[in-house]
């Protein structure tokens, strides 16, 4: 299961790189066309915008597709580490007082 949220894991950093690659093509794209005239500076403006509010719309539909699959292999989330956590501190604290009774 390690090997497999490994996996995971490399597969949302590369995708997280691929966007930031794209969108610096993109924008300089862009620039050559304002530059030459082809494209206003606003539409340029608008279609990063465009580009940016897509792109953070796959990366959050990506998150939800990660943890799906993290849920269906059972590897523990960072949320479940701390509610166990959280549980053992409240056993511990009834313990406790149960033994100083």
């Amino acid at each position: 299961m390690r090997e497999a949220a490994n996996l995971i894991r490399k597969l949302a950093l590369l995708q997280i790189g691929a966007i930031a690659v794209i969108t610096e093509k993109v924008e300089n794209l862009i620039e050559e066309l304002e530059e030459k005239g082809k494209l206003t500076e606003e539409e340029g403006k608008k279609f990063i915008k465009e580009l940016k509010e897509k792109a953070e719309k796959q990366k959050e539909e990506f998150e939800k597709e990660v943890l799906k699959i993290l849920k269906e292999l059972k590897v523990a989330t960072k949320e479940d580490v701390e509610e166990l956590r959280r549980e053992v501190e409240e056993l511990k604290k009834k313990l406790e007082e149960t033994s100083t009774k």
